[in-house]
């Protein structure tokens, strides 16, 4: 698998691990707080682990080219967040 498959893959993930996330944080009915923080925690922390795991071997995957684009992975998964917390909470 070349590098852009790896990440396609990876990004289709994270983003439904995202929108599932914020679901099922609105239906057990968590407080506000609570919901952002556990949004924020699902946002942050794939990223931030997958660059991570990419800093262990910077010949395959160099990181002052892919961290721009994990950077806007966040930035899609902080408003996928938005966007289906504003949908949950028209449809639950």
């Amino acid at each position: 698998m070349n590098p852009i498959t790896i990440f396609l893959v990876i990004g289709s993930l994270y983003l439904v691990m995202v929108a599932y996330g914020v679901v099922g944080t609105r239906k057990r009915r968590l407080p506000l707080p609570m919901r952002i923080t556990a949004a924020a925690v699902q946002v942050v922390l794939p990223p931030v682990m997958l660059l991570g795991v990419m800093s262990f071997e910077p010949k395959l995957f160099p990181l002052a080219s892919w961290a721009p684009v994990i950077g806007m992975l966040m930035l899609a998964g902080a408003l996928l967040a938005i966007c289906t917390d504003i949908v949950a909470r028209r449809v639950l």
